[in-house]
This record gives C-alpha cells, structure tokens and sequence, in this order.
C-alpha cells in the first residue's frame, strides 16, 4: 500500500517511520527544500527513539514534490499544523484524484468543512488529534512516546464514512468512528488545554523561553478549573448537535495519555499531573507558537462559531480567543476556521446536520469558497 505523508513536522516524521517499520510504502513530502536535501543525502534515512526502541529506517521516497508524494498513491495524510493547511490544500486540488482518501491527521476542529469547500469533494477524514505523541529531536530524528492511539475520525460526507474507514483501518486499525466531522472536531483535545496553558502562563513562557514542562508544571490547578469551564462549554455545543461526548479527562484516557483514576476524577489538573506521555514536554519558547496559532483559529475558535450558530453561549471559551488576539494583535476570527470557511454561515443546527450527512449545500446554496 502506498501511502502519501504529507508535512515534515513532528507527526509527519513520526508517520513515515511508522508506516515504513510495518511495511507500507510512504512518500513524505514536506516544503522545505532543505529538509527534503538533508534526508535524501542520508539515503532518506530517519532514526527514531522511543516506543519502537532506537534505530533508523529508510523511507521509500522523499519526494520533491507534493505531484510526486500523491501520485499513485492509496491513501494521501495531512500531518501538518492547522496554520498550514489551507496552503497545502490548494495545491492538492490539482494532483489528488477524486477516489483518494484524504485523512487529515488531525483535522483540528473544522478541518474536513474547510478541506471540503478548498477541495470542492468529499471522501475526507479528520482525527480529533495526532495518532502520535512525537517530537522531532533534529531534522533527521524523531522521538515517539505513543503510537496508533484510538482516535476519534469523522468523515466528510459521513454518508461514506464506511468506505472511507475501510481504507484508513488498513493502516490505523484502532481508530474510531465518529458519527460526523462534527464529533471529531468537537472533541479537539489539544483545543482544550493547548492555548490555555500558552495563554495564562504567558509571563513564564517569555521570561524564561519556556524553560519548563508544560503540561506537568504550566498546568496548576487553577488553569485546570479554566480548562474545566472551557470543555463545559464545548460539551454544551455538542449537546446542541445531538452529541453526547466524553469529557477532557475521560479523551486523554482513551487517548492513552492519562490514568483511569485521573479519568475518574474529572479533574483536569490531576489529569494532566498523572500524565506520563506528556510529563517531559517542554513548554514552547515564545507565544509565536502552534499552541497559540492553531489552537486559537484549528481549536477554540471554530468551537465558539458553531456555539454562536447554535444559540450557545461560550463565555470562558471567547474570553481566551479575545485575549489571544489583543496578546498578538491578530484578528483571529478573520484568519481562523470560522463559519464562511466551513459553509456554515446562516445555516440552522438541523440544515448543519444534515449538510455534514450527505455533503450537499441546502437548496439555493451553490456558494465556493473562494481562494
């Protein structure tokens, strides 16, 4: 099986070891000429550390172009950052044939809508997060803590969601299905505690350039209640979908990143203290950031836009956005997942659910997104 990675980050990295290790074919392409020249003058060998023990391998092709990641390919992967993904998707519109599954892994919160109204089609997968915990330790080594999580993966439109899962559990076969891509992208995990810990640990993070452990120490109690309030709210959005789902401490214990106890105890902060995958992250070295960045305009602004649609309010949620962007005089709402992106706007919850059903606009709706 031949499989597309596209994105040279720490989950692209992690990606195509993987896939090599157990034998797929994968072709990673990544925009930066100079990653792509350092790995093809070391024979397109990546080492790696962690759960699969110390090694290297050889990825089957670093390909210096996105044409030549896709072509004939079974499968294409998004592993990039939310930031990036509109670039890329505009250049897959003239290679990616229109059978191929696209897997954004992850899609963030908003990502298939998004990749559907760029790609104009359907047959497009999200992940609530990264199939990976992985770190890239240099440009030819990545660290993996936890591999093939069970995440949760929506479909676009969900009417293929088993043609689409048949084809993705070749590969990830612990994945589960979400009823929609409003499931997966409503449980965004990373939305619920990224740019919170960014945000209220701002004057730490610039005083000492992130010298310390994000999670185990950026994450005190009080940031925990914060984190708390936040996925209140995301639970309430769902419930307006007709969405029943997990609260944040029970998603990192099925993402196998917590205890059970910790699970149980709805506690955030203890969720995040009994941590092991996470313990040893270090916090990032300015605000500049994908905590920021990403999870602001991938996470908890997509989030707070299907709230608005739905008549529900997300106070603590809008709280952060605003603070983000007064923080990095950015106007997130304008460059974020927002509902003109997801060809949401001016639709009810019952026009939403069944858009995300069968992929087709209500009736006297032909608006494109326009690029």
């Amino acid at each position: 099986m031949k499989v597309a990675v596209l994105g040279g980050g720490h989950g692209g990295y992690a990606a195509a070891v993987d896939l090599t290790l157990r034998g797929f074919e994968a072709r990673l392409f990544t925009y930066s000429p100079q990653r792509r020249e350092l790995l093809q003058s070391r024979d397109n060998r990546i080492e790696y550390q962690g759960v699969w023990g110390a090694g290297e391998c050889r990825i089957a092709c670093i390909a210096d172009s996105m044409e030549q990641a896709v072509a004939g390919a079974d499968l294409v992967m998004l592993h990039v950052p939310g930031t990036g993904h509109e670039k890329y998707l505009r250049d897959l519109r003239a290679c990616l044939a229109p059978d191929t599954v696209l897997y954004m892994n992850p899609g963030h919160s908003g990502g298939a809508l998004r990749a559907a109204g760029i790609l104009g089609r359907g047959r497009i997968a999200e992940s609530n997060t990264l199939s990976y915990i992985a770190r890239k330790q240099s440009e030819t080594c990545v660290r993996v803590t936890s591999t093939d999580k069970p995440v949760t993966v929506g479909v676009f439109p969900a009417r293929e969601t088993d043609q689409v899962l048949a084809v993705l559990r070749r590969v990830y076969p612990h994945i589960v299905p979400a009823r929609d891509v409003l499931e997966s992208s409503l449980c965004n995990i990373n939305a619920m505690f990224h740019p919170q810990g960014v945000i209220l640990n701002a004057g730490w993070i610039q005083h000492t350039g992130g010298a310390f452990r994000f999670y185990y120490d950026g994450v005190t109690p009080a940031i925990g209640r914060v984190i708390l309030r936040n996925d209140q709210e995301r639970l309430a959005v769902a419930a307006a979908y007709g969405l029943e789902l997990e609260d944040f401490c029970t998603c990192l214990y099925r993402a196998d990143t917590t205890t059970l106890e910790a699970a149980r105890s709805g506690d955030p902060y203890r969720a995040c203290q009994e941590s092991d995958a996470n313990r040893f992250i270090q916090a990032p070295p300015s605000l500049d950031h994908r905590y920021m960045h990403e999870d602001i305009c991938s996470g908890l602004l997509p989030i707070s836009q299907l709230g608005r649609l739905a008549g529900v309010p997300t106070p603590s949620i809008d709280a952060l956005v605003c603070l983000a962007e007064a923080m990095m005089d950015r106007d997130y709402h304008r460059e974020g997942v927002n509902l003109e992106k997801m060809r949401l706007s001016g639709m009810t919850v019952e026009q939403v659910r069944r858009f995300v059903l069968d992929g087709v606009l209500p009736a006297g709706d032909t608006a494109e997104r326009k690029e």
